[in-house]
């Protein structure tokens, strides 16, 4: 894929405290790098959020850029994906609660002299 990205398939994480270092790595020496051999997204940035959840959880967001949102939508509803997602519920499901949003029509407002 080449290009600029033009959508943002955004996943929240919140994690249980007693799974987070677990998580962490096998986020990012498994899951993120799977996801991404899907071959759809441009790349991936994942965040910690400064603050938790109300009752303590840590919370990460990660943005899997992508080309398009026709892009992320053929990922939502490739085979590869059910069996990503049930891969995670399988290992993290009662331990994280997670939100997925696609953003797209990106506008940037810089500041103004």
């Amino acid at each position: 894929m080449s290009g600029r990205s033009q959508a943002v398939y955004r996943v929240t994480i919140e994690v249980a405290p007693e799974a987070e270092s677990t998580w962490v790595k096998w986020m990012a020496d498994e899951h993120i790098p799977a996801v991404l051999r899907v071959g759809r997204f441009l790349g991936a940035t994942r965040w910690k959020d400064q603050e938790h959840a109300a009752d303590g959880w840590a919370r990460y967001v990660v943005h899997y850029r992508a080309e398009s949102v026709a892009v992320i939508q053929t990922y939502q509803r490739s085979p590869e994906t059910a069996g990503l997602r049930d891969d995670y519920t399988a290992r993290f499901g009662k331990l994280t609660r997670v939100t997925r949003s696609v953003l797209g029509e990106p506008t940037f407002i810089g500041p103004r002299s």
